[in-house]
């Protein structure tokens, strides 16, 4: 709205208000590294490529018009003061044992915890054994949420196997037998730490994550302007979370942040005592899904582990304003009270129509 207020294209207005490198932020975080701008760059094919369609197809079509809109989001990872504790054993087979309090409710942390400790250790996945459902053999970590794990219980995995294959080199064995015989633990515990004050000052002065997660999104949309319906045809979203460590739950945290994102922005609408199941909230399914694009860029994070931050927050945060500039854009609907349905656009639609039918006075 800014934008377009001052006539500058909104992607370039993005890029132009981005921080930088060496800039602080609100809080007086002054950030090492922000990528955001390179996002703009990532993104701007398709934007101008999505400009050119809609004019070509508003030209042909009356009641349906297509617009586009862009929406962006920085998400902070790694709060300050936040402690994950995490331990790696070698069994007797040579397999490996991880130890660490860290759920698994659909983000992918099992499979994150294998890779990494087989990559690190540069032994078969199939080797790794997790132990991270049992409270006897585990100490408290913190939930699986925030965009966390990863980053601080995968950042602690990444020390721990780093000691162990540390103590193996050392020995020049590889073997449970070896490291006993050489007089080296098997076991080896991490107490992951992000450095500095959990609470900002009373000025609101602080560092509030370690890390960061950006993202700008890009919704193309149908606006039926008889019936203020609104189907979305593509959602092209550029994303730089560092280092990918598995390419496939990446890919299913942005498509479902991005199925979730679209439904909290046209249909789903809690009503107290009326909400009372999925298809009462009309929650996204296969018949609303879209097509769906993903850029990466893969900037390693300073201290992420293997170069890897966060992804899970990030995900549905750009894709709701993303759909009501689309719409905007497509009819001239601004819709500022979620959800866009029709009857709201429909609503805005007739006002404005009225407003053009009076005459000037005088």
């Amino acid at each position: 709205m800014m934008a377009e207020k001052l006539n500058i294209d909104p992607l370039e207005f993005r890029r132009m208000n981005s921080l930088k490198p060496g800039q602080s932020d609100s809080t007086g975080f002054v950030a090492r590294q922000w990528t955001f701008p390179e996002l703009c760059d990532a993104i701007k094919p398709h934007y101008e490529q999505a400009q050119k369609e809609a004019a070509i197809f508003n030209k042909k079509s009356e009641a349906v018009k297509r617009g586009f809109g862009i929406a962006a989001h920085s998400f902070g990872v790694g709060t300050r003061g936040d402690i994950g504790e995490l331990a790696v054993e070698m069994d007797r087979d040579n397999g490996i044992k991880i130890y660490g309090a860290i759920a698994d409710p659909g983000e992918g942390n099992d499979t994150m915890l294998t890779q990494i400790a087989a990559h690190v250790l540069d032994i078969p996945l199939e080797k790794i054994r997790l132990y991270t459902r049992d409270t006897d053999k585990t100490v408290p970590s913190g939930p699986a949420a925030g965009s966390r794990i990863t980053y601080l219980l995968g950042g602690a995995l990444v020390k721990a196997c780093g000691q162990l294959k540390k103590a193996m080199e050392e020995t020049r064995t590889r073997t449970y037998d070896g490291l006993v015989k050489a007089g080296k633990p098997v076991r080896y515990a991490v107490i992951n730490k992000i450095e500095g004050p959990s609470q900002f000052d009373t000025n609101g002065q602080g560092k509030g994550f370690e890390s960061q997660v950006h993202n700008i999104q890009m919704d193309e949309i149908e606006v039926n302007t008889d019936t203020g319906d609104v189907k979305v045809i593509k959602v092209t979203a550029t994303v730089d979370a560092g280092t990918i460590i598995n390419p496939k739950s990446f890919e299913g945290q942005i498509e479902g942040g991005i199925d979730q994102g679209i439904g909290f922005a046209l249909r789903e609408n809690y009503i107290q005592g009326k909400t009372n199941d999925l298809k009462a909230s009309k929650f996204p399914t296969f018949t609303t899904a879209c097509d769906i694009e993903i850029i990466t860029l893969e900037t390693p994070r300073l201290n992420g582990p293997l170069g890897a931050t966060g992804i899970g927050e990030l995900t549905m945060c750009s894709t709701a304003p993303a759909v009501t500039n689309a719409i905007y854009d497509a009819c001239g609907a601004r819709i500022c009270h979620l959800p866009a349905t029709p009857d709201k656009i429909t609503a805005v639609l007739a006002s404005r129509k009225q407003v053009s039918q009076i005459e000037p006075a005088g």
